[in-house]
């Protein structure tokens, strides 16, 4: 679908990209590999590797699966973070197939679902259960089989691709609903890389990372782990993924970050620890979700620098970042100005559009949804087309009409960047005709004392569904509606959930969103059937 009303789109431009830059993973790799050889750049237990290491031994896999593993073949990774899984990785990048991360914790049945929808023709796997989630013409292959066919010496094979290659597919968090396969290329992962050198181009050989982030999240897998190995400093995997509260604390302990990037939620429980070493770190950086205000400070205290940023798996991943100016203030839902090679525009109806070469290429085999929010690159000649795409050049100088996504998200242009005012699907519409913002009341209740996870709902008055113990849980529902002007926006029903919700059991999505659309879905089956799950307080 067109985006509509394009001359009232205010575009707000990144820096231009260099006119020469990699614009394929094997040319990124060829940099990494001459600029930091033989340096370690990985820990994952009593392994280690360098970028000379990581090279033979995905050139040793890639050489042995080359009759197995066609160009544009998919190649599924069942296995967490670690060097099974990035070995893999690359080695089926350099045969010009694409790698398909899919986090198990979601069950065997919906990962079943998952493999049946993408069809590879692989599957890295570390247990009998995973091996049986395989579709008829995927082939399991042990971490094991992984590891010694890397150490076994063969030619490499090395295809040739173009920047527009599909190299990775990555699948939405699905908080509103089906997780998505986004389809990934060379460029959208190289253009990323090269905008965050430009930001952070004193990050390098001498910096540690405690990397927790999931590789199947683009947060993890691009913002963090592809991007610092691509700066030469030591990325060290928590074990377990970070899903061992005391292994990631250990674990951070252990590495003293100079540079950490996490969700809030993992801010939080750092600071309530003091497990970061503030004298060595010297900045932060968090996305996913509004980082509360006490954390915020609390790193202020201390001097380190904080950075946030936005953007989706859509956009490869990060759109925008605050904290990269000296003027800038922060403010809550800010989050700043477009990253190098980036336009973010903001349409007349409210709607953030975001256009460069981190684009996606669509969503795997789901011509529908592309078509609702990506608009191809097409040639223009109007002044809207000029200051949309002014940063966006080739390797020749030369204009390029990137595509663009509608992200989905409202916001509005300030002195210090874009603001975030909430999704465009979740105007909750009431009975009597008026529309509340969901994420407005939701934010309000999360700042909070005590509330840990929130649904807002209009069922059909307005229904907080909160993970809180009960007088927590009324004292910020009376405390919002307290600050409300207009009657209609007030609370009218407080549930709490009598579990916590988790991702194995749906009621968060890996990335550790709420997945509203199943929490609701429970909601409405124990409205109308009873049971456990839910508990009216008020």
């Amino acid at each position: 679908m067109a985006v509509e009303g394009a001359s009232a789109i205010d575009w707000r431009c990144g820096p231009a990209l260099p006119a020469r830059r990699p614009r394929t993973l094997a040319q990124l790799i060829a940099m990494c590999l001459s600029a930091f050889g033989d340096r370690i750049v990985l820990r994952a237990g009593e392994a280690e590797a360098s970028w000379l290491s990581l090279a033979v031994w995905s050139g040793n896999l890639a050489g042995h699966w080359q009759d197995r593993v066609a160009a544009g073949d998919r190649v599924a990774i069942l296995v967490g973070n670690g060097l099974p899984h990035l070995i893999a990785e690359l080695a089926v990048w350099r045969l010009g197939a694409v790698v398909v991360p899919v986090f198990t914790g979601l069950g065997p049945e919906r990962v079943r679902a998952a493999l049946a929808a993408v069809a590879p023709t692989l599957a890295v796997v570390d247990s009998l259960g995973q091996a049986r989630c395989c579709p008829p013409g995927c082939a399991p292959i042990t971490v094991a089989e992984v590891e010694r066919l890397a150490a076994t010496d063969t030619a490499p094979c090395d295809r040739m691709v173009a920047p527009a290659t599909p190299c990775l597919v990555l699948f939405t968090s699905g908080s509103s609903g089906t997780p998505r396969g986004v389809v990934l290329t060379h460029d959208n992962l190289c253009s990323q890389q090269v905008a965050f050198a430009r930001l952070w181009p004193e990050v390098g050989i001498h910096d540690r990372l405690a990397a927790y982030l999931p590789w199947h999240h683009s947060f993890g897998a691009l913002a963090e782990r592809l991007w610092a190995l691509c700066r030469g400093a030591c990325l060290t995997v928590v074990p377990g993924g970070g899903r061992d509260r005391a292994q990631l604390l250990g674990t951070v302990r252990a590495v003293r970050p100079t540079v950490f990037l996490s969700v809030p939620k993992i801010h939080r429980l750092l600071m309530n620890e003091d497990a970061l070493d503030t004298t060595c770190l010297r900045w932060a950086f968090t996305a996913g979700a509004a980082l509360p205000a006490d954390v915020a400070a609390w790193y202020a205290r201390r001097g380190v620098t904080l950075y946030e940023g936005y953007g989706m798996t859509e956009t490869s991943p990060c759109a925008t970042v605050i904290g990269t100016r000296p003027d800038q203030q922060r403010a809550a839902g800010v989050v700043g100005d477009p990253i190098a090679g980036v336009a973010v525009g903001v349409r007349a109806d409210g709607h953030i559009l975001v256009r460069g070469p981190g684009v996606m290429a669509g969503y795997f085999r789901d011509d529908a949804a592309s078509d609702a929010c990506l608009t191809p690159g097409e040639v223009t000649d109007d002044d809207e087309g000029d200051v949309g795409q002014a940063a966006l050049v080739d390797p020749d100088g030369l204009a390029i009409c990137w595509p663009t996504v509608d992200s989905g998200d409202l916001g509005a242009w300030t002195a210090t960047g874009l603001r975030l005012d909430g999704r465009a699907d979740r105007m909750l519409k009431l009975p009597n005709g008026e529309k509340v913002a969901a994420e407005a009341l939701e934010d309000a209740l999360l700042a909070r004392p005590g509330i840990v996870h929130v649904v807002v709902a209009a069922e059909p008055d307005l229904v907080a569904i909160i993970e809180a113990a009960d007088a927590a849980a009324v004292a910020a529902v009376t405390a919002v509606n307290a600050a409300q002007d207009l009657h209609y926006q007030r609370l009218a029903e407080i549930v709490v959930v009598t579990r916590p919700l988790a991702v194995e059991t749906g009621g968060l999505t890996p990335s550790l969103k709420v997945a509203r659309a199943a929490v609701l879905a429970a909601f409405r089956r124990w409205r109308a059937e009873g049971g456990e799950e839910f508990r009216r307080i008020g």
